[in-house]
């Protein structure tokens, strides 16, 4: 399930593309509703959004305590 409140700017029309980091993570590409402009992530950025999901989800479990 796509969270609304998660988008990033087209890069094209600036409309905001809803995204699923998990399936952004495994190769999906977002198309905008406005323009059908494509966003996904290259792989060489892969690991570094999954340093940085891994370091949130961490950090949201120690705000929980």
């Amino acid at each position: 399930m796509i969270n609304l409140d998660q988008s990033i700017p087209c890069p094209v029309c600036q409309t905001k593309i809803p995204f699923d980091t998990k399936q952004l993570l495994m190769g999906v590409q977002f198309s905008c509703p406005n323009c059908q402009a494509a966003i996904g992530l290259s792989d060489q950025s892969k690991p570094l959004v999954q340093e940085t999901m891994d370091k949130f989800e961490e950090l949201k479990k120690n705000v929980a305590k």
